[in-house]
């Protein structure tokens, strides 16, 4: 690092007349098409000054040319991206969990733009570490992160789960690397009273799904009967549902071996007479359930993104909807439905409207009992809301 980046004085870009008002009101995104004479001819990840088209300073951040975000902003005032500006990040992000859930063994302890660190993921599972990292500009950043992050957390081990197609976009491999340390292979953590497995090298995500501990403590109260988890992935709302009172819990999903590992969750857990695991299409298992008659007292649709990208949105609604409406049919009445949706492309109020629509279809009366988003340890910026993807409505359904 030369003198000038020492005291943060990158390259600049500058945008365009007329393109700095979402930049001012806090959003940290700059697209290719909002700079003055483009990306070209930066290194990808490298850092620059963002000016504004009258010279103003605007912030701090890393370019790729590659990206339709050209620009990640990581400073709004003046300094260089050093490692006391890195350490002081990851402390607050810490320090914010430490408040938020006080001894957690799972909890996502940095959220990208949400922690002031776009680009990088980090999630604890006991003594372990997993990393995600989405962008070039964090990539080359991860050097000189690892140590820090080894310093503030003393993981025994650390693994970057980096087999993301999003990576492709930036430039990058997509791959899993142990980074530090040995991985657990039997590595177990409690969450939410259960005692779950957690495979940090191959399950999805990083290992567990970790958005929803906040709905799953506001809704899955005082149950009874039986609970039907769609997309259940490895159980955690079906085996939370048993702990919250429900009777018996059916979990159905397509991957055999994460019914396989919901199964030999649900006995460790001593709940494994209770619970039962079917391989089936949703929406397939749905219609016959509607067809048979078979009704639930709390159903739980919590399905992977349908909305992938903008064009894609017309076609994910139709597929909301038609799970929505599916959904509610076999609802017993004064049951719930809780309903889910991770893609950001769908806003809070276009969910309502769809679920809405759905109850229309399904000739069901709904009652809101409360709306959710992703969890506090997934902290979203009121002026970007890309951040905020997840949302949960639990509904009483006459």
């Amino acid at each position: 690092m030369n003198a000038a980046t020492e005291q943060g004085e990158y390259r600049p870009v500058r945008l365009k007349s007329g393109h700095d008002r979402r930049v001012l009101r806090g959003h940290p995104w700059i697209f290719s098409n909002e700079l003055d004479e483009g990306p070209a001819g930066f290194e990808p990840g490298e850092m620059v000054t963002v000016l504004s088209s009258r010279g103003q300073f605007l912030g701090t951040g890393y370019i790729n040319p590659r990206s339709l975000i050209a620009v990640r902003l990581l400073r709004r005032s003046r300094g260089p991206i050093d490692d006391a500006f890195l350490a002081a990040r990851l402390e607050q992000a810490r320090a914010l969990r430490a408040r938020l859930y006080p001894d957690s063994e799972a909890i996502r302890l940095v959220y990208s733009e949400g922690d002031g660190l776009p680009g990088l993921i980090l999630d604890r599972y006991g003594p372990a570490l997993v990393i995600q990292v989405t962008t070039a500009g964090m990539d080359r950043l991860l050097p000189r992160l690892l140590p820090l992050i080894s310093e503030q957390l003393e993981p025994d081990c650390i693994v970057a789960r980096n087999d993301l197609p999003i990576r492709r976009l930036e430039g990058l491999s997509e791959d899993v690397t142990v980074l530090a340390g040995e991985p657990d292979p039997d590595l177990s953590i409690t969450y939410e009273g259960l005692r779950l497995r957690v495979d940090i090298t191959a399950g999805q995500k990083t290992g567990l799904f970790l958005d929803q501990r906040d709905n799953q403590r506001r809704f899955l109260t005082a149950l009874s009967g039986e609970l039907l988890d769609c997309f259940c992935y490895q159980g955690v709302w079906a085996l939370l549902g048993i702990q919250a009172g429900a009777d018996t819990a059916l979990g159905i999903d397509t991957s055999r071996e994460a019914l396989a590992a919901a199964a030999r969750q649900a006995g460790e857990n001593g709940c494994g007479d209770r619970t039962s695991w079917e391989r089936v299409d949703v929406l397939e298992a749905l219609k016959t359930f509607r067809n048979q008659g078979r009704l639930f007292d709390t159903v739980v649709l919590d399905p992977p993104a349908f909305v992938r990208s903008r064009k894609h949105l017309k076609a994910g609604l139709r597929g909301y909807l038609d799970l929505n409406r599916k959904g509610l049919e076999t609802v017993r009445s004064g049951g719930m439905l809780i309903t889910c949706s991770c893609s950001h492309h769908v806003t809070p109020e276009v969910f309502v409207d769809t679920v809405a629509h759905a109850a229309s279809l399904a000739g069901r009366h709904v009652r809101v009992i409360g709306r959710g988003s992703q969890s506090a340890d997934h902290p979203a910026l009121i002026t970007a809301p890309e951040t905020a993807y997840l949302k949960c409505l639990a509904l009483q359904v006459e």
